[in-house]
């Protein structure tokens, strides 16, 4: 049998990186939000993950640590996956 890869384990081959900008995050999985609303809620720690700046200006950007990213992938398909179960008995 393979190697059976983590979602934080895809996430870093797909962002080659730890630590990756909150708007390509967004790109990929929050395509739906302006980047107004993306801003606003990263300062508000709004999202269902950390997001934080490498440096204390206000201009820097947001970043979020993928095992952080991987950790709400996960949770989110899994409970997908109770709802689903509960539709299809």
């Amino acid at each position: 049998m393979g190697m059976q890869l983590s979602t934080e384990d895809y996430l870093f081959m797909k962002y080659r990186a730890l630590v990756v900008q909150l708007d390509d995050v967004c790109q990929d999985y929050y395509p739906h939000l302006t980047k107004k609303v993306v801003y606003e809620r990263a300062n508000k720690q709004e999202f269902p993950f950390p997001c934080f700046r490498l440096d204390g200006s206000q201009k820097s950007p947001y970043f979020v640590h993928i095992s952080e990213l991987a950790v709400m992938i996960n949770k989110r398909h899994e409970m997908a996956l109770k709802d689903y179960a509960t539709f299809h008995r």
